[in-house]
């Protein structure tokens, strides 16, 4: 075989320097974040964290699958992507799917917890003859609800946006408040000294430290017991458990359904009372 020419030597190694010259400020640009954008453009990357209340699930980002979680709950972390609007889905066998809709910005990590809960809810019942029944029977005698007193209302709420409604129900869980005004629910963080967390944020990333959470008649409302993100409603007879975060869509899971339904919590458990003409049934679940 005769050795290459000269000439050809001299054109592969110029290919060669051309490649190494277009591919090395790529491989480093990539390796220190930056996407192509719209419009061809460089743009930094960004990510999205989603805490999780299960272990074995699953996240999906635009019908993807990109992560998985085992044992451990601790949540999913996708790093890098390009800036742009993305559908993050949480599924597992057996639960129902949370979702939701997330920008992510340069340079930034768009922050949500999803919950998921079983198709069908393990609730036990307690039996009307046993101590436990009767321990739990007290818990609606008395509002186990994160209530304040009224002398609190103008030190928490001095700058909401709706002063002027008569304001109900009023209740604190960390720097949290929830009250009701008229039909409507509202949820405000109070900690002037730190920024409103991610679920006070909505889709541009611009935070709110106020939220419309409900605009329909309630029966009750109070705070998840484990979690300052999550609510429990009782409306129209319906018990459902739904989140503060206002971006797109706010998921909403039916937790019990019954005539004249109520509901207390107590630990990790929520207490659920459904009159029947057999008499009281109480139910409880580990939320």
């Amino acid at each position: 075989m005769e050795p290459l020419s000269r000439k050809t030597r001299i054109f592969y190694l110029t290919i060669l320097i051309i490649i190494f010259v277009i591919l090395v400020p790529i491989t480093l640009l990539y390796s220190s974040g930056y996407r192509l954008g719209d419009g061809f453009k460089l743009v930094k990357t960004g990510g999205i964290y989603v805490g999780l209340n299960e272990s074995n699930a699953e996240l999906f980002l635009d019908g993807k699958l990109v992560k998985k979680v085992g044992i451990l709950k601790d949540g999913f972390f996708v790093q890098d992507l390009t800036p742009r609007v993305y559908y993050v889905v949480v599924k597992k066998d057996g639960y129902r799917k949370w979702e939701k809709i997330l920008e992510v910005l340069p340079k930034r990590v768009s922050e949500t917890s999803a919950f998921i809960l079983p198709n069908n809810i393990p609730y036990t019942e307690i039996i009307p003859s046993s101590t436990a029944y009767t321990e739990a029977l007290k818990l609606f005698s008395t509002s186990t609800e994160t209530q304040l007193i009224k002398s609190e209302y103008p030190e928490i709420l001095a700058t909401s946006t709706n002063i002027g409604k008569k304001i109900e129900d009023v209740k604190r869980k960390g720097n949290i408040v929830l009250w009701r005004e008229g039909n409507s629910i509202y949820a405000r963080w109070v900690n002037d000294n730190g920024n409103a967390p991610s679920y006070f944020c909505r889709e541009n990333g611009v935070c709110d430290k106020e939220i419309l959470i409900n605009k329909k008649p309630v029966q009750f409302f109070d705070f998840h017991p484990k979690s300052n993100e999550l609510l429990l409603f009782v409306i129209n007879d319906v018990v459902v458990m739904t989140e503060i975060d206002p971006r797109i869509p706010r998921n909403i899971q039916t937790l019990f359904e019954a005539k004249g339904v109520k509901i207390r919590t107590q630990g990790d458990y929520i207490f659920i009372k459904e009159p029947t003409k057999a008499g009281i049934k109480i139910f409880k679940y580990k939320l």
